[in-house]
């Protein structure tokens, strides 16, 4: 539940999900189905009102390192460089400035930024951008990382590219992977499992193992036989539930 125009709304009912680590599951449904609060629950900005959350059988009660955070918006620190908005992380948490500058340059490596750790976020492009945000958020080796639309705002060819390199990098460093997308390419082509959502309030509809290989670099794969079939359920999933929410909202 949370306030909106001052009434309650129900987000989320009855949901159960367990992602289990080194997994990337991405989260798909109609608009405002309670896929971003889910999101901001799990990384401690929303505490919910029933039920509980863990993180490694922990109860989350707030914003903690263990959880990194990439936005839509990437989020950058506008007058800091590259660099200094990774090491951002490490420097609050009092690490010493060799260790983070350490850290910091292992990522930029990761990412493929080391040639623009002294360039600023209005000389990079939205891709390099959102490269640099993920460096960030892994700053601080979070077990999960919590991706709200990351690529949405970035064009057609970006947004695949930025896609591959999300696949290299969670390849790499092994990271548990929450990720929320309007796409359904998107969450086929990078997840072990979809989870779709019905209409508002957000429940689980159904939970699909993707029937693909775990190496996805070919492009061609997004016109196999079995990415069809998956894409073809999805959508009519998400059509059905999206049908649902306009006739309520018009009764």
């Amino acid at each position: 539940m949370y306030e909106r125009s001052g009434r309650r709304v129900e987000a989320l009912r009855d949901v159960d999900l367990a992602v289990q680590t080194g997994e990337l599951v991405s989260i798909v449904g109609p608009s405002g189905c309670g896929k971003t609060t889910l999101l901001f629950s799990v990384a401690g900005f929303i505490r919910p009102t029933q039920g509980e959350l863990l993180v490694e059988g922990q109860p989350v009660s707030g914003p903690g390192s263990d959880r990194g955070v990439v936005f839509q918006s990437f989020a950058l620190f506008k007058w800091l460089t590259v660099q200094q908005n990774v090491e951002f992380g490490p420097k609050m948490r009092g690490l010493p400035a060799p260790s983070r500058r350490e850290r910091a340059e292992q990522l930029l490596a990761l990412v493929g930024l080391t040639r623009f750790r002294d360039r600023y976020p209005y000389e990079l492009s939205g891709g390099m951008q959102q490269r640099a945000a993920i460096a960030r958020a892994l700053a601080n080796d979070p077990d999960i990382l919590l991706m709200d639309e990351p690529f949405g705002s970035l064009d057609a060819q970006s947004r695949e590219m930025m896609q591959e390199e999300l696949l290299r990098i969670w390849q790499a460093s092994g990271k548990t992977i929450l990720f929320v997308t309007h796409s359904v390419d998107e969450a086929i082509y990078l997840s072990s499992r979809v989870v779709v959502f019905t209409s508002r309030p957000g429940r689980i509809k159904h939970v699909l193992d993707v029937p693909l290989p775990a190496s996805r670099f070919d492009y061609h794969i997004r016109t196999s036989a079995e990415f069809i079939r998956a894409k073809q359920s999805i959508l009519d999933m998400v059509r059905e539930e999206t049908l649902k929410q306009y006739e309520e909202e018009m009764s």
